[in-house]
């Protein structure tokens, strides 16, 4: 997954800002790195994806979810549109972009390309996430077939 952002952060590089450590987090999101991305959460975290209605409290479940988003979306890209601060919360106003490969005519696969848009609101403490939300459109989620492709994580 490839993600871009602007952060909007005015303090010093070497600082460890609740800015700078999502934008450490999305760094290694982006790179594939998904044992430093889940470095930046607290030993007790919370990650909500409400679109899709998960959430996940432990580290390897977390883990294996994001291993199935880079499987499934190997060519996915986050772009951070803007970013605003305050205290100990960020806010990230993003727009995601994927293809996924679907049947067509003679079960020939013909790539349908996804566009979400959302918001994603992390809390950190001492330098490390302790709460993640995303929300975005669960509906067009589902219309685009992003839904159907976690069903078996979602609990019923």
């Amino acid at each position: 997954m490839n993600t871009h952002s602007n952060i909007l952060d005015h303090t010093s590089i070497g600082a460890t800002t609740p800015n700078r450590t999502l934008q450490m987090a999305l760094a290694a999101w982006r790179q594939g790195k998904l044992v430093e991305l889940i470095d930046q959460f607290n030993d007790q975290f919370t990650f909500t994806d409400h679109a899709l209605g998960l959430e996940f409290k432990d580290k390897q479940r977390l883990t294996e979810f994001l291993a199935a988003l880079q499987e499934h979306f190997p060519d996915w890209e986050r772009r951070d549109n803007t970013v605003l601060s305050g205290g100990d919360r960020v806010i990230s106003e993003w727009t995601l972009t994927a293809t996924k490969a679907e049947p067509f005519l003679d079960g020939r696969p013909r790539k349908v390309s996804i566009n979400l848009q959302g918001i994603s609101v992390v809390q950190i403490k001492n330098g490390k996430i302790i709460q993640w939300s995303d929300y975005y459109d669960q509906l067009k989620s589902r219309r685009q077939g992003v839904a159907a492709l976690f069903t078996e994580w979602i609990e019923v």
